[in-house]
């Protein structure tokens, strides 16, 4: 692939994902990249959705408890991932690799990783495998997929390893899962490799948005368009049963900008076809449904 055309995709994929161009790069699938002519059917190409089995399985794994919140929630903890989405952070799917971006990277950090005096918090099996200056490799121990958390707009880990930079003893790979963690992972809907694209989908698009202002997801938690006014409880249910997935929710993102983000020619999952329905849209992927419910929607 010529270099030219390699820059001119990485600029592509990050007008629509908030990431710089260089972090973009190395997530663009150059297996799949013509030399021909930019992406312009669907996103497969440029690599948001093309990954391994083990990163696949992480990302659903983050999009349960991401997208799971308030008294009605699945996620089987008593503390879900959905703080993460409270910061302003840029999520860059690599083929081994998540990468995610923010100003607060610690912050974040801490919502992801369990410690001793919070066993509770963040993905079970997650663990800090290296820590450097502002930045964490981690390592998810039952899929063994990695994720990188850095406050470098490029995504790049900052100098040498740093042991002291651990403040909060965040669990570390040398910690063997729990079994309070063993029974979390074992309550958890068994997936597909067709259901476990679609919520990986979800996880990548995290703050998605059009070039041109028309849709934006805005981290759900910021309404960064025009659209009519939602709930500020963020309430949300994900629930999967085999391969139906039904997604509730009761703030932003407007429901047209999620199913823009999933469905946009340039970045939204390949071959993934959505309809309305009377209460929101059915995204059916391959053997794979995604019903978007919305509630609490205000006009």
């Amino acid at each position: 692939m010529p270099s030219s055309f390699r820059r001119r995709a990485a600029h592509l994929r990050a007008s629509h994902t908030r990431e710089t161009p260089s972090l973009a790069a190395p997530g663009i699938a150059r297996r799949n990249l013509g030399t021909c002519s930019l992406p312009g059917s669907d996103g497969s190409g440029l690599g948001l959705d093309v990954c391994s089995a083990p990163q696949r399985r992480l990302r659903a794994l983050l999009a349960l408890g991401l997208f799971n919140n308030g008294p009605t929630s699945t996620w089987p903890r008593q503390i879900s991932l959905a703080d993460v989405t409270r910061y302003t952070v840029v999520v860059s799917p690599r083929y081994h690799d998540l990468v995610i971006t923010s100003r607060a990277p610690y912050n974040v950090l801490c919502w992801l990783v369990g410690r001793d005096n919070h066993p509770q918090i963040g993905l079970p099996g997650l663990r800090v495998e290296t820590s450097y200056t502002e930045g964490w490799h981690l390592r998810h121990l039952p899929t063994g997929a990695t994720m990188t958390v850095t406050s470098n707009r490029h995504g790049r880990l900052q100098g040498p390893a740093d042991p002291g930079s651990n403040y909060a003893r965040l669990w570390t790979a040398d910690v063997p899962l729990n079994d309070e963690e063993y029974d979390v992972l074992n309550a958890l809907p068994r997936q597909g490799a067709d259901t476990e694209t679609l919520l990986a989908a979800l996880t990548v698009r995290l703050c998605a948005r059009a070039p041109d202002g028309r849709w934006d997801v805005g981290w759900w938690f910021s309404n960064l368009t025009d659209r009519p006014g939602r709930g500020h409880a963020h309430r949300r249910r994900l629930a999967v049963e085999g391969h139906q997935c039904t997604l509730h929710w009761d703030s932003s993102p407007h429901p047209e900008d999620l199913r823009a983000a999933l469905t946009d020619p340039v970045i939204g999952l390949a071959g993934a076809i959505g309809q309305t329905t009377s209460d929101g849209w059915l995204m059916h992927y391959n053997g794979a449904y995604l019903a978007a419910c919305p509630i609490a929607y205000r006009y």
